[in-house]
């Protein structure tokens, strides 16, 4: 491509630029280009050979980086996935409440790689076994101060969460337990502790935390029964 009257030299990303923009022009002048291409005296024809070679490279490393990063978010789903399926079997093992409990308190941060993890329950429940168990009785105000209105919280602990649930750690995970099933199950809030402060983020996944707090209700539903039917 010469430089015109004005002494202008376009560069190769000047050309790969105007070829972006005209996808039609190489089509169109295809015979001219190979006519040119073939002419010893026309020197100012800009080599584009190095600036696709360029491109080329720097768009094959965005796509390598890309493949990582989805490899990566794979391996962590499958490995998240297998730590839910470990802690399914925890709770299916137990018979009753003090056994999902010992389960939860116990298991639950060695599946997980937590630095806890405990079980709530507002004080204004029905729920007659919690004393006698390590479910953690706390008014509901308390629960729902730390909890910050929400049914999910995630990050770092608020005050609230500290001097109230005493929960100690860089992130913390709040949630409560499915509102569609009947007392005392939604009145109950599992709590995480992660062991360093990106453990738990607010812009983290929910789906496996809701997941997981649901089957701890159906879990706590069976296991309820069980208990009344037995006394």
């Amino acid at each position: 491509m010469p430089s015109d009257s004005s002494g202008y030299q376009p560069t190769a990303e000047d050309v790969l630029r105007f070829l972006s923009e005209n996808p039609d022009f190489l089509d169109k002048h295809a015979s001219a280009l190979k006519a040119d291409a073939g002419d010893p005296d026309r020197v100012n024809i800009v080599d584009l050979t190095p600036a696709i070679a360029a491109r080329a490279r720097k768009e094959a490393q965005r796509l390598s980086k890309a493949n990582e990063s989805l490899l990566h978010v794979a391996s962590e789903n499958m490995v998240n996935w297998q730590r839910l399926h470990h802690a399914t079997l925890a709770l299916l093992a137990s018979t009753d409440i003090a056994g999902m409990c010992e389960a939860i308190t116990q298991e639950f941060p060695t599946i997980f790689d937590l630095r806890f993890c405990r079980l709530f329950i507002e004080r204004e429940s029905v729920l007659q076994f919690a004393r006698q168990s390590d479910i953690v009785v706390m008014p509901a105000k308390v629960i729902n101060d730390a909890l910050e209105g929400q049914s999910l919280f995630l990050g770092h602990p608020s005050e609230a969460a500290k001097s109230g649930l005493k929960l100690s750690a860089p992130s913390v995970a709040i949630i409560r337990l499915p509102d569609q099933l009947a007392e005392p199950m939604s009145r109950c809030v599992l709590a995480l502790g992660g062991k360093t402060e990106t453990s738990f983020q607010p812009n983290l996944g929910t789906d496996l935390l809701i997941l997981l707090a649901e089957m701890l209700a159906v879990t706590m539903a069976a296991r309820l029964e069980y208990e009344i039917n037995r006394s």
